[in-house]
């Protein structure tokens, strides 16, 4: 009789076990979204070193969230990753035809900031946007990395940058103005 009832317990108890395993394994599916930085390669062609997209990590999100908290967790990682936690936020996703979605970025400085250097080194989008290497370096990463151009599940189609909440304009070293496609 005892070891019946010891048998029913056991036979309970990993019933539990199994169940709980496979609802956990089905809330544990994830995402892998690229972060890119960027490299210097030898371009034999132009005999000059240029700058190239690269793979820095990845990081997960749940695949079960719905697009825009993928890409707010994706805008958060880009911002503490690659710039000194800089605000980069959402303006909307916007369906413009059967799955091609387009989204709006703004590009937001510190409060306090008044002019470029008002808030020291690197913590205004203005020490990200100087130079030519600093500039392609800058644009690399936003754009390889908001794209996820070898991701394969529901994403974004095109980027449109904006900066203090106005349309990007074009720079002398960034690349982030009007359209950017997948």
């Amino acid at each position: 009789m005892k070891t019946n009832y010891q048998l029913i317990k056991l036979s309970i108890l990993l019933g539990i076990l199994v169940i709980g395993c496979k609802t956990n394994k089905a809330s544990k599916e994830t995402d892998e979204f690229a972060l890119f930085t960027t490299k210097e390669v030898f371009d034999s062609s132009s005999k000059s070193i240029i700058i190239v997209p690269s793979i820095d990590r990845f990081i997960s999100v749940p695949a079960n969230q719905s697009l825009d908290n993928k890409v707010n967790s994706l805008l958060d990682s880009i911002s503490k990753n690659s710039f000194n936690n800089l605000k980069i936020e959402s303006l909307g996703i916007t369906e413009i035809s059967n799955g091609y979605k387009a989204l709006k970025i703004n590009l937001l400085e510190n409060t306090g900031f008044k002019i470029p250097d008002s808030l020291g080194k690197n913590k205004s989008w203005y020490d990200f946007f100087q130079g030519s290497s600093g500039g392609q370096h800058t644009t690399i990463v936003l754009t390889e990395s908001v794209l996820q151009r070898e991701f394969k599940g529901d994403w974004i189609s095109e980027i449109e940058f904006y900066y203090q909440n106005e349309k990007m304009g074009e720079w002398d070293h960034i690349s982030l103005s009007g359209t950017i496609k997948r």
